[in-house]
C-alpha cells in the first residue's frame, strides 16, 4: 500500500494544485456566475466545485428522496447519501461535538472532500490494477493521462464520478484477485452510485468464466457466478424498493429521465451529430474514444474492453431535449473508461508524443476547469 501511495502521490498533488490554482485565478479575475446567483454564503472555493448536478445531490443529502420532487431519482443514492453523512460528520466536528442544523456549505464541502479522497484511492487502485499487466512506466503514464484529462476536474468536484469509479476499480481489482464476494459488494455499491454500475457485472462474469476454464470446478463456477451477479442485483433492488416506497414506482429514475430531461433512445450517429453541432469537445471525445475502443479490441483484456464499451456506448445511445436532441456531455462520460487510458499509456511509444499529449490535455484541463469553476461551462 505504501509503495502504491508513494507512486501516485505526486500525481494526486499535481492534479489538486492545478484544480485549486486554476479555480483561485479564474474566480479572482473573472468572477463566478454561480457565486453571484447563490450569494457568497458558500465561499469561492466551495462554490467553484459545486455546480449543477451538485445541487441535486445537495437536496437528496439534506432531505432524501421526497414525493414532492419526482425528478430526484435520476440521481442514484450512493454519493448524496454519503455526502449527507459526511456533512453531518463535518458539522459535528466543526461545532465541537454539538449536533445541530447542517449548512449547505458543509454538505458541499463534504462532497468535495469525498471526491478528492476517492480520487486518491482510485489512483492507488489503478496503480495495482495496471501493474498486473503493464510496466511501472506504462502504468504511471496512464495515471498521468487520467489525472490531467480535460474533464478530470469532476474528480475534485461534488459529483459522483470519483466515488463511482472507485467502486468500479476496486470491484475489478477484487475480481482479478478472485475475491468474488468483495468484488460483488464493490460493484453493488457502484450500482447504487450510477446507473452504469450494474453493467460491470458482465466483466465480473467473464472473470468467473476464465477462473472456471482454469480450474474446471462446476460447483465453484456456479457459486461464484451467482455471487457476482446476485449481490449487485440485490444492491440495485434496494434502490428500486426505496423508489417504490416513496413514489410507488420502482423505475422512477427512468420516469425522471424521460419527463424532466426528455431523455430518449437515439442511434449513435444521431448523438454524434448533436455533439458535432452543439458540443465540439464532446464530439471529439466521442470519436477519439470510439476509435480507441475499436483499436483496443484484442489488445486489452476482454473484461476491461467490455467495461469500456458499456461506459462509452450506452451514453451515446440516448439523448436529451424536448424538441431536438442535445448531447450527453461525452467528455465527462469517457472519463470513467479507465482501460482506454491504460491502452493509451501502452501505445504512445515516443516520449515526445507523450509529452505533447500531456501538455495539450493539461492546457484544455486548465481552460475547462476555469470555465467550470466560474459557472460558465458545463458538461
Amino acid at each position: 500500500m505504501r509503495s502504491a501511495l508513494r507512486s501516485v502521490w505526486s500525481i494526486f498533488v499535481v492534479h489538486s494544485v492545478v484544480m485549486c490554482a486554476t479555480a483561485a485565478i479564474w474566480v479572482h479575475y473573472f468572477g463566478s456566475v454561480a457565486t453571484r446567483q447563490r450569494g457568497y454564503s458558500l465561499g469561492n472555493f466551495v462554490s467553484a466545485f459545486a455546480h449543477w448536478d451538485s445541487s441535486w445531490f445537495l437536496l437528496i443529502a439534506k432531505n432524501g428522496y421526497v414525493l414532492s420532487n419526482p425528478n430526484e431519482p435520476a440521481f442514484f443514492p450512493g454519493f448524496p447519501f454519503l455526502m449527507g453523512f459526511g456533512g453531518h460528520a463535518l458539522s459535528f466536528v466543526r461545532h465541537f461535538g454539538t449536533i445541530g442544523p447542517v449548512a449547505d456549505k458543509t454538505y458541499y464541502a463534504a462532497g468535495i472532500l469525498i471526491s478528492n479522497v476517492a480520487f486518491l484511492l482510485i489512483l492507488m487502485g489503478l496503480y495495482w490494477l495496471g501493474r498486473m499487466k503493464y510496466s511501472e512506466r506504462v502504468t504511471l503514464r496512464a495515471l498521468w493521462l487520467l489525472a490531467l484529462f480535460p474533464s478530470s476536474y469532476y474528480f475534485s468536484s461534488a459529483y459522483s464520478e470519483s466515488l463511482f469509479l472507485l467502486f468500479v476499480v476496486f470491484g475489478m481489482l477484487f475480481g482479478y484477485r478472485k475475491q468474488w464476494l468483495l468484488a460483488a459488494i464493490s460493484i453493488g455499491l457502484s450500482a447504487l452510485t450510477r446507473n452504469l454500475g450494474i453493467f460491470v457485472v458482465a466483466s465480473l462474469l467473464w472473470l468467473v468464466w476464465l477462473d472456471f476454464r482454469e480450474h474446471k470446478d462446476v460447483g465453484k463456477f456456479i457459486r461464484n457466478g451467482l455471487t457476482v451477479s446476485a449481490i449487485p442485483g440485490f444492491f440495485l433492488s434496494l434502490y428500486l424498493l426505496l423508489l417504490y416506497r416513496v413514489y410507488q414506482n420502482p423505475l422512477m429514475f427512468l420516469w425522471a429521465e424521460k419527463h424532466h430531461w426528455h431523455r430518449k433512445f437515439t442511434w449513435i450517429w444521431t448523438s454524434l451529430h448533436a455533439d458535432y453541432r452543439i458540443d465540439p469537445l464532446g464530439f471529439v471525445a466521442s470519436v477519439v474514444f470510439l476509435g480507441l475502443l475499436v483499436f483496443a479490441i484484442r489488445k486489452i483484456p476482454l473484461e476491461q474492453w467490455i467495461l469500456s464499451a458499456f461506459f462509452i456506448i450506452i451514453p451515446l445511445l440516448s439523448s436529451a431535449g424536448k424538441y431536438s436532441p442535445y448531447p450527453m456531455s461525452m467528455i465527462r462520460f469517457v472519463l470513467i473508461a479507465f482501460p482506454m487510458f491504460f491502452y493509451l499509456g501502452a501505445n504512445i511509444k515516443k516520449t515526445e508524443t507523450y509529452m505533447v499529449t500531456i501538455a495539450t490535455s493539461a492546457i484544455f484541463l486548465v481552460v475547462l476547469t476555469g470555465l467550470f469553476t466560474t459557472g460558465q461551462w458545463v458538461a
